[in-house]
């Protein structure tokens, strides 16, 4: 796992990797509900999330459902 102030690089193999959380590389049941239900106890995790959909918010629009 990696330290909470760190996530992969860009070019790693890691943001690929649905079964594995890309701001920490903890190892999720699956990529989707496991993804959430990390968050919900991670809080470095889930104040990165945060930040990443607010960056991205824009270029989606109101229809993406993740």
């Amino acid at each position: 796992m990696k330290s909470d102030n760190s996530h992969p690089p860009r070019d790693s193999t890691e943001w690929d990797t649905p079964d594995l959380c890309p701001f920490c590389g903890t190892a999720l049941r699956d990529g989707g509900a496991g993804f959430m239900e990390h968050i919900e106890t991670a809080d470095t995790c889930r104040e990165r999330f945060g930040a990443w959909l607010e960056n991205i918010s824009g270029d989606m629009g109101s229809t993406w459902t993740g």
